[in-house]
């Protein structure tokens, strides 16, 4: 590359078009400074094991993204699930898809962890007469047989899908859990509710949250 004196305008040789190509590939990679320099500058050696650590850095994001990937289209299903609910068809039955549950301490760093990984692990019990005794819980996955305490979840014989349930955001007792079991056949059968969170929303300009629901 050479500065014209008269202008002051730059020509680029071909070599530097080269090396230039080279910075733009790898900033967009965010490789840091001090690599990049190694690259552009060091022996084939150095060369080398900036190549495979970038690639080792890339491989890692590919595995993140297609974990949000992932989450991503289990939320959109999990939304189209929940209109197909509130649009009163009745033929999805859910299963639920938790080993267990227990009530939620935000004092456990596995609980914190637990949501802030996936927030639809957060749980909601509903117990009482008229379902109006309501805990918060959290949902855990892939727990051996043999480690499960018997609570409601190992008691119950059957758990029926419910649908889909509106629960105010600030204040739980503000639900329609009993609208919807009314008409839901043998309702009355069942002792407990469990929800799962999975999307917020507005109704009537009002927060809410949508759950998934599910009779024991």
């Amino acid at each position: 590359m050479s500065r014209d004196e008269e202008n002051n305008y730059r020509y680029f040789d071909a070599h530097s078009i080269l090396q230039l190509v080279d910075i733009t590939f790898f900033r967009n990679l965010e490789i840091p400074i001090t690599d990049l320099t190694l690259h552009l500058n060091g022996d084939l050696d150095q060369r080398n094991q900036i190549l495979n650590n970038t690639l080792i850095t890339v491989d890692n994001w590919i595995k993140q993204l297609n974990a949000v990937s992932k989450i991503l289209n289990t939320r959109i299903k999990d939304i189209a699930h929940i209109n197909h609910c509130l649009n009163g068809e009745k033929n999805l039955n859910l299963e639920f898809p938790f080993s267990k549950f227990e009530p939620l301490d935000l004092y456990k760093k596995e609980h914190i962890s637990s949501l802030l990984n996936n927030p639809t692990n957060f749980l909601l019990l509903f117990t009482g007469d008229h379902f109006d005794t309501i805990t918060e819980e959290i949902g855990i996955i892939d727990i051996p047989n043999n480690t499960i305490p018997k609570d409601l979840l190992a008691e119950s014989s059957e758990i029926y899908f419910g649908g889909a349930l509106t629960v105010d955001r600030y204040d739980y007792s503000e639900n329609n859990l009993n609208q919807l079991l009314d008409d839901i056949q043998d309702s009355a059968d069942y002792s407990s509710v469990v929800a799962q969170y999975i999307v917020g929303g507005l109704e009537n300009n009002r927060p809410i949250d949508y759950y998934f629901f599910w009779l024991l």
